[in-house]
C-alpha cells in the first residue's frame, strides 16, 4: 500500500516537473525574444562591414594627408 502511494506521488511529481519545465522554457523563450540579440551570421556580416569601413577611412586619411602636404608645398 505504501509503495503504491509512493509510486503515485512520484508519478505526480514527475508530471508536475514536466509542466514546470515547460512553463519555464516558455517564459525563457519569451524573455529571450525581447532581448536585442542578433545571430552570429548577422554579427559577422556587420563586423566585416565595419572592417571595410575602417580600411576605407584609413585610405581616405592617407589621401587627405597627401593633399595637405601638396598644398603646404605650394604655399
Amino acid at each position: 500500500m505504501a509503495a503504491e502511494k509512493l509510486q503515485q506521488l512520484l508519478s505526480e511529481l514527475q508530471q508536475q516537473g514536466a509542466v514546470v519545465s515547460g512553463d519555464l522554457r516558455d517564459a525563457l523563450e519569451v524573455a529571450l525574444g525581447k532581448l536585442p540579440l542578433v545571430s552570429q551570421r548577422e554579427f559577422d556580416i556587420q563586423a566585416a562591414k565595419l572592417a571595410r569601413a575602417e580600411e576605407k577611412l584609413a585610405h581616405l586619411e592617407q589621401q587627405l594627408k597627401a593633399l595637405e602636404e601638396q598644398l603646404g608645398d605650394k604655399n
